[in-house]
């Protein structure tokens, strides 16, 4: 009997499930897209999360960590973005201005401690 008992112990661990790769956390971003006063609508925006540099512009979708859209009134959200220096980079089209083709960047930093929840403007121009 004594074996046997042993031998269920030893299988406990494995019997566990993996831990879970990501956490969720109560973390949003939402951004405006703007360019000269005027609101960008259909923007793409991409993360890269824990960036402690600039990523660029020129890296391919695939490279990022995730992307989310500006709807028709410039603004968009993502949720459950996990703690840590994550770069927002950003593409849209503005109708009104040339050259049409506008991108920028921005740097945020969420921290549970600190800012779980950012809310702002993204501002974008022809040339960086």
């Amino acid at each position: 009997m004594k074996h046997a008992y042993w031998f269920l112990l030893a299988l406990l661990p494995a019997c566990r499930p993996a831990a879970p790769e990501f956490i969720s956390i109560p973390s949003e971003i939402c951004l405006t897209t703007t360019h000269h006063g005027q609101l960008i609508p259909d923007a793409t925006l991409y993360i890269k999360y824990n960036a402690d540099t600039f990523p660029g512009y020129n890296n391919p979708s695939a490279y990022f960590d995730a992307s989310f859209r500006t709807g028709k009134n410039a603004k968009g959200c993502i949720q459950s973005i996990p703690e840590g220096r994550h770069w927002i980079i950003g593409f849209g089209y503005d109708s009104l201005h040339y050259p049409h083709e506008v991108f920028g960047s921005l740097p945020v930093t969420i921290s549970l401690d600190g800012r779980a929840k950012i809310d702002t403007l993204f501002y974008v121009s022809e040339k960086h």
